[in-house]
């Protein structure tokens, strides 16, 4: 080292390096942040908000606030609720680990999500991309310590003596230990004027990323010591005011941190600009990411393929709202010059003024001159009106240049008025249902990109979870039963031996069966498998998909639809099932894969899937179920078939004695009436005269 050359030159080389880093970046971005300024104050409409709702002094022009409705409409577009982190199987087959890891995951993320406003810092990611046209978070593993002493416990008065030197019951005081005790993470809002990075035509050149922090000096004792701390300037970061109190005063007053993660080098940096004799912290590979940085891709608007910085969306239609805003501050002029201005002759004026006076509405009002009033053509020919008439046509025109603008502003923010809430009555409901369809394509876009933003941070989260949080953690957060390896081993140990007492008759010791709960859980996977999914990286990506629902608000008609397709699916494959399943149950598992597949299509839960599984191992466990045979002879059936054969055999009878009679009956008619023939056959042959004729 040279004499002249500091002790610390490696630090004060690297800080000056990241120094110099820092402030490229951001003479880079000085014209995005000069453009944002302005549309943050158009948005909030400074003029009239400091004013207390009024035009400020000087500003006297009427303005059109489309940028605020615009925003205004597209927040709840795009983002309408919280989104709910889904995390299963990446083939969703049958994955017994990989299946308990996911719930674990799901649930130790739904807890993280409800844990602090993870929907507020969204919303402020948001509102930053609708306006300069960027949104960021920044994601925090946060470990809660202790001090703890494995050997000693100074609560209870125990320590250790020393025999040579110490008196006899002094306590040496050993070194003390930190342990977890509690761990969680969380997403920061970073605003949009405190995230750099290096300039970069797209993400993948993005080699560090940094954020601005303001801390007070408490903060900065408690993250970087009281030494450390020493040497970041402080300044006031809010406009107080003179009786604002000390402690007010105190809590403005900040000092400015970077934070820097280089991913070349995998190291973190933490660098004041005010501080030049080295970084104030540096840490290799803080929380092991896959991609490094703590922070997905920035929810950006429109970019091109030449830099990363993005354009925020008013810049697209600036010129047009220019244009609105004229146009209103005209029709604001038009509109104060439509009043009854009219002039007349001077020597009229006592009575013109008594015609206009106010209180003399349906009076008479006696005009001396009256004479000279009528050859003058009356109050017209003395009044020469101002033509309102004109004003009027020029205000109707302006009116309809301001709809033309403000139909141009939509046509090029892709509001349609589908989404405004506006409709044409007259118009058909297949029209409609193609504006809904159509008209919103870029809203759906945004939709996705910001469902894709929440899904990044929703995996960072997820990601730390999985290589952070131990196991006592995650059985408190999850509530999920497994045994560990240990358990499970001793469990292994000690049934044979109490299989053995059984087998002699003995007694079980007390305390040593276990429990049936736990026996239960013998065919489950264990914490340290599941663990050991979730720890490597290689093995979690291929095996476990992190994805979010939607961001906007559910067709509810539409989600009604599925559940009913779903159930009479469901009602529909089970009848089968219970027609072919107990004669055929080998066929169990057919139809439960089947099952299990459309459930998985409809996205249902995980335990409908375990149902899913016991009903089917059950039918399948169950016994053939035998074909009934021909029920027992019944007594007194047999008697009641007896009656009513016989009383069948004596009707037979009666029918046939019945039909015989008939028989004997119709022949003695026959008879009859042959002796009748013969008889008249005789007379006719000893009288041949006709009867009836002379």
């Amino acid at each position: 080292m040279l004499p002249d050359e500091p002790e610390n030159q490696d630090g004060i080389d690297l800080v000056t390096k990241w120094i110099e880093e820092i402030n490229l970046s951001e003479r880079e971005l000085q014209p995005w942040w000069k453009a944002g300024d302005i549309i943050v104050r158009r948005f909030k409409n400074e003029n009239r908000a400091r004013g207390g709702g009024r035009p400020s002094v000087g500003y006297e022009r009427r303005r059109f606030a489309i940028l605020w409705s615009n925003v205004s409409t597209l927040q709840p577009a795009i983002y309408a609720k919280q989104p709910k982190p889904m995390v299963d199987r990446r083939y969703r087959d049958e994955d017994p680990v990989g299946k308990i890891a996911s719930d674990v995951l799901e649930r130790a993320l739904g807890f993280s999500l409800d844990q602090y406003d993870f929907d507020g810092r969204v919303k402020l990611c948001v509102l930053d991309y609708l306006l300069p046209g960027r949104g960021q978070v920044w994601v925090r593993y946060i470990p809660h310590m202790r001090e703890v002493n494995a050997e000693q416990d100074y609560e209870l008065g125990e320590g250790v003596q020393d025999d040579d030197d110490s008196e006899v019951g002094e306590v040496e005081t050993p070194e003390a230990t930190e342990e977890v005790v509690y761990e969680e993470v969380q997403c920061d809002h970073v605003s949009w004027k405190d995230w750099l990075t290096n300039p970069a035509r797209e993400w993948a050149e993005v080699r560090w990323v940094a954020r601005r922090v303001y801390m007070t000096r408490a903060e900065l004792t408690e993250r970087f010591g009281a030494e450390m701390a020493k040497n970041v300037p402080i300044t006031t970061t809010s406009t107080g005011t003179d009786t604002a109190s000390d402690a007010q005063k105190q809590s403005s007053q900040t000092g400015e941190v970077y934070e820097i993660w280089d991913k070349p080098t995998k190291t973190a940096y933490w660098v004041c600009k005010g501080y030049t004799g080295g970084v104030l912290d540096k840490r290799e590979d803080p929380l092991g990411l896959t991609n490094f940085f703590p922070c997905p891709p920035p929810l950006n608007a429109t970019t091109a393929n030449d830099s990363t910085i993005p354009v925020a969306d008013y810049v697209q239609y600036q010129d047009q709202a220019d244009e609105l805003d004229e146009l209103t501050a005209r029709i604001g002029k038009l509109q104060d010059a439509l009043r009854m201005v009219g002039v007349y002759a001077g020597e009229a004026n006592r009575e013109l003024q008594l015609v206009f006076s106010p209180g003399n509405e349906n009076k008479l009002i006696p005009i001396d001159t009256f004479d000279l009033w009528k050859e003058k053509g009356g109050v017209r020919g003395l009044i020469e009106w101002v033509p309102v008439d004109m004003v009027i046509q020029v205000l109707k025109g302006c009116y309809e240049a301001r709809s033309q603008v403000l139909n141009d502003i939509y046509q090029i923010t892709g509001l349609s008025d589908i989404i405004r809430g506006e409709g044409n009555p007259n118009e058909t409901a297949t029209a409609q249902r193609l504006k809904g369809q159509w008209g919103s394509l870029r809203v759906r876009d945004r939709q996705r990109d910001l469902q894709r933003f929440c899904r990044d941070a929703i995996r960072l989260k997820a990601e730390i979870i999985a290589e952070h949080f131990s196991i006592d953690t995650l059985k408190a957060m999850t509530n999920v039963k497994l045994l560990t390896a240990a358990e499970k081993q001793q469990i292994e140990q000690i049934m044979p031996l109490i299989q053995q007492a059984e087998q002699a008759g003995m007694p079980i010791p007390p305390g040593m069966a276990p429990d049936p709960a736990m026996l239960e859980l013998m065919a489950q996977p264990t914490w340290d498998e599941v663990q050991a999914l979730l720890r490597n990286d290689a093995l979690r990506s291929f095996r476990i998909d992190v994805e979010t629902d939607s961001t906007v608000e559910p067709d509810e008609n539409a989600a009604k639809m599925a559940f009913t397709e779903f159930t009479g699916a469901v009602v529909g494959l089970m009848t089968a099932a219970a027609g072919i399943v107990p004669n055929a149950p080998y066929t169990a598992p057919l139809f439960a894969e089947v099952l299990k597949q459309g459930a998985r299509t409809f996205n249902v839960s995980r335990s409908m899937e375990d149902v899913i599984d016991k009903v089917f191992e059950q039918a399948e466990a169950a016994p053939p179920v035998q074909q009934p045979g021909p029920p027992p002879p019944d007594e007194s059936a047999m008697q009641v078939e007896q009656l009513k054969s016989q009383t069948a055999q004596m009707q037979a009878q009666i029918e046939q004695q019945r039909t015989q009679m008939e028989g004997q009956l119709g022949m003695a008619e026959l008879n009859l009436k042959g002796q009748e023939l013969q008889v008249k056959a005789a007379a006719l042959s000893r009288d041949p005269t006709p009867q009836g004729f002379a």
